[in-house]
Parts: structure tokens; sequence; C-alpha cells
């Protein structure tokens, strides 16, 4: 018998392509997530130590034009932190669109795994069946011709009796 062929080969193989990309794309995606979180604790990090350095100048009684740059440098840190935070929520969302491409992608590919399965063990009992029939071929060829004779009927089968 032939050698199993898968004909969906090619398909395959473009599945397993597309979710390789898919992998290494979900991978940049969370390493921007990762980045984008790094960048938003370090805003906050800043953010707290103005925090802490105004603090600290009204209770020395700073100069109030000191005062005002801090307070500036404030706000221009919480509308940093504001936009850092959007960007995080952004790249979180392409994250879980990554994942979801992801998880169709390895469905797509072992939709064909599964198919190539099922064939491959059609084909081995298609394969085991031929080479069965071939073997009692052979044995039915080889047997003797009184093998082959019907078996006795049930009155030859009758024990003798005396007379």
């Amino acid at each position: 018998m032939k050698a199993f062929r898968f004909r969906l080969h090619v398909v395959l193989t473009l599945r397993e392509q597309a979710e390789q990309a898919a992998q290494q794309n979900f991978a940049r995606v969370c390493m921007a997530v990762r980045s984008a979180a790094a960048r938003l604790a370090s805003a906050e990090a800043a953010l707290q130590e103005c925090l802490d350095l105004c603090r600290r100048q009204l209770a020395a009684s700073a100069r109030a034009t000191l005062l005002e740059q801090s307070r500036a440098y404030l706000l221009v840190l919480y509308e940093r932190r504001a936009r850092l935070a959007r960007e995080l929520a952004e790249s979180r969302q392409r994250e879980a669109q990554a994942r979801a491409q992801l998880v169709i992608a390895t469905q797509k590919r072992e939709v064909l795994e599964r198919l190539r399965a099922k064939q491959q063990r059609t084909h081995q009992y298609e394969a085991a069946r031929a080479e069965q029939k071939f073997l009692d071929e052979l044995a039915r060829r080889a047997a003797p011709r009184w093998w082959a004779r019907p078996s006795v009927s049930a009155d030859q089968n009758a024990p003798v009796t005396a007379l």
C-alpha cells in the first residue's frame, strides 16, 4: 500500500506559520505592556517625590514663587501620569486582541492536526486490512485440499451401536 500522504500539508504549514507570527506578535505586545507599566510606575514615583517636596516646602514656609514652580511641575507630572495610564490601557487592550488572535491561530492549526491524525489512523487501518486480506488469501491457497472439505454431517457423527 502507498505511504500516507496528507493532502492538506501545505495548508497545515501555513497555519503553523500564522500561529508562529501570532506568537511573536503577542510577545511584542506583552513587552510593550511591561514597558508601559514601567513608565507609569516611574511617573508615579516622580509624582510622589514631587508631592513630598511640596509638603516639605510648605512645612518650611518656602517662598511663593518656589511653591508656584513646584505646583506647575506637579501639574505636568499629573498630566504625564494620565497619558501613561491611557497608553497602558491601550497596550493591555492590544494584548487582549493579540491573545485572541493567538488562540484562533492555535485552534486553526489544531483542527488540521486532528484531521491529519484521523486520516493517518484511517490509512493505517486500511493498510492493516489489506495486509490481512492478502495473508488470508495466501493461507487459503496454501491450505491442503482436505482442509477445505465440508464438515461431516450429523448422521455420520452418530455413535455406532452394536448389532
